[in-house]
């Protein structure tokens, strides 16, 4: 019996540490996701921005745009909530601010600002 419960231990063990190696496989943890409506009268428009971090540490911005066409952008970490488009022709950069929102800026400062969602994905989120 004694041996038994010895296997037993051992198989559950090895299954517990496989799930754990493969659920952090491929682990990424988001900074967060907004809506950007940059014409807000024509929700076609709207994109869902998210950032994320591979566990690498690779940073990212993933866009989900209305016409469901969808974009990954490098990003540089700045400092001080700030991201940079890797190779941006305009400057863009991303500035998480302090109430949760996404300033978007270029060379010329500020674009505008996208909202806050959820950290779970929502049907039509942003009206897309």
């Amino acid at each position: 019996m004694h041996e038994r419960s010895s296997v037993y231990c051992k198989c559950l063990l090895t299954a517990f540490l496989l799930a754990a190696i493969m659920s952090t496989a491929h682990a990424e943890t988001s900074i967060g996701r907004w809506c950007d409506e940059a014409i807000p009268t024509l929700p076609q428009y709207n994109s869902i921005l998210e950032i994320v971090v591979s566990d690498g540490g690779a940073i990212e911005l993933r866009t989900r745009n209305g016409d469901g066409t969808r974009t990954v952008t490098p990003l540089n970490e700045l400092g001080g909530g700030i991201y940079a488009a890797t190779g941006s022709s305009t400057g863009e950069k991303f500035r998480v601010e302090p109430d949760g929102s996404l300033a978007l800026l270029n060379y010329e400062g500020f674009a505008r600002l996208a909202m806050r969602l959820g950290d779970t994905p929502k049907r039509r989120d942003c009206g897309i």
